[in-house]
């Protein structure tokens, strides 16, 4: 007998459709419980660069996280897509930047400031597992971007989930995934 595993199309379609009918109520919760905890257990450096993500279809919003790094003067940045196949950018980020839509309809801060090298990066999940991997879009964006990160200096990638997100069996992967250093949820941080 032939087991079919699943395969990440097959996972991205099953998780973004999961994640789509939490409720609105359900979302914030899990982001404010997600924020406490980041706070707790992962305060930067002094003088460190956060870098987030402006948050698309129901994604665990790290806005709260960085606008909170903000009130102890940490420096935030959001990513901005420079081209397909190549890694994200990050520009400074704080409530008075001008955003602007960039490519594939994300909100991006506007030209202008050079890209920063962020110490701390949270990354968006559809699903992830207890090795730490988890599955985007298909884009490999972070992929890419953790991995020229992590040539020039020590980063941290801290993926933002919802529990509902976690899957057991273990992700489908390829050379390119790269693993995170910790997945924080509303209920548990995985490391």
């Amino acid at each position: 007998m032939t087991l079919h595993l699943p395969t990440k199309p097959a996972l991205r379609q099953s998780f973004l459709e999961r994640r789509l009918q939490m409720l609105p109520n359900e979302r914030i919760a899990a982001a404010e419980a997600i924020c406490a905890a980041f706070l707790r257990h992962v305060e930067p450096v002094a003088g460190a660069v956060v870098a987030g993500y402006w948050p698309v279809k129901g994604e665990v919003d790290a806005l709260p996280i960085l606008r909170a790094l903000l009130s102890r003067e940490h420096a935030c940045a959001l990513p901005h897509v420079a081209g397909d196949g190549a890694p994200l950018l990050f520009r400074r980020w704080d409530e008075n930047v001008k955003m602007t839509t960039g490519k594939y309809g994300l909100q991006e801060p506007a030209a202008g400031d050079e890209a920063v090298m962020p110490d701390v990066l949270l990354v968006p999940v559809l699903a992830f597992d207890a090795n730490g991997y988890r599955l985007g879009y298909g884009g490999g964006f972070y992929d890419r971007t953790i991995a020229r990160l992590k040539k020039q200096k020590p980063v941290r990638a801290i993926g933002l989930a919802y529990e509902m997100q976690h899957y057991k069996d273990g992700l489908p992967r390829d050379g390119n995934d790269i693993r995170m250093d910790a997945v924080i949820t509303e209920g548990n941080i995985y490391k």
